[in-house]
């Protein structure tokens, strides 16, 4: 299960958080139960995570990395920083996306690099998605 936070009741919250591809979007889930009082709330959404959220995807989960050879994918640049672009990231924050991706690798959550790793293939790059 997920890690444990107090209940107002005195007892012990569960809570888990997932993550997951569904098509073409990240979504996510949160699941909170309390054996005590009985109390259970579920949250789902898409898209964007709470920063709270995603730190506890990254505890329990980890991080991945997404990495593109920069010789392989040079003839594809345009349609990379296109896909890149696709999230609303400003020329600079793409440009910058780039050279992390034919760098060092992007990081972020398995889905979140999952996806973004699907998207690159879709517009013809050729990557790789590995734990940190």
């Amino acid at each position: 299960m997920g890690e444990a936070e107090p209940c107002r009741c005195g007892g012990t919250r569960q809570v888990s958080v997932s993550e997951s591809i569904d098509g073409n979007r990240h979504v996510w889930g949160v699941f909170v139960h309390c054996a005590g009082c009985g109390y259970t709330t579920q949250e789902c959404g898409d898209g964007e995570m709470y920063p709270r959220l995603r730190a506890a995807i990254i505890a329990e989960s980890g991080l991945a990395r997404l990495c593109a050879d920069p010789e392989v994918n040079r003839p594809l640049r345009v349609r990379l920083l296109a896909a890149l672009r696709r999230d609303g990231r400003t020329l600079a924050e793409t440009t910058g996306a780039y050279a992390l991706l034919t760098g060092d690798g992007i990081t972020g959550t398995p889905a979140e690099m999952a996806l973004l790793g699907k998207r690159l293939t879709a517009a013809g790059g050729t990557v790789t998605v590995e734990p940190v």
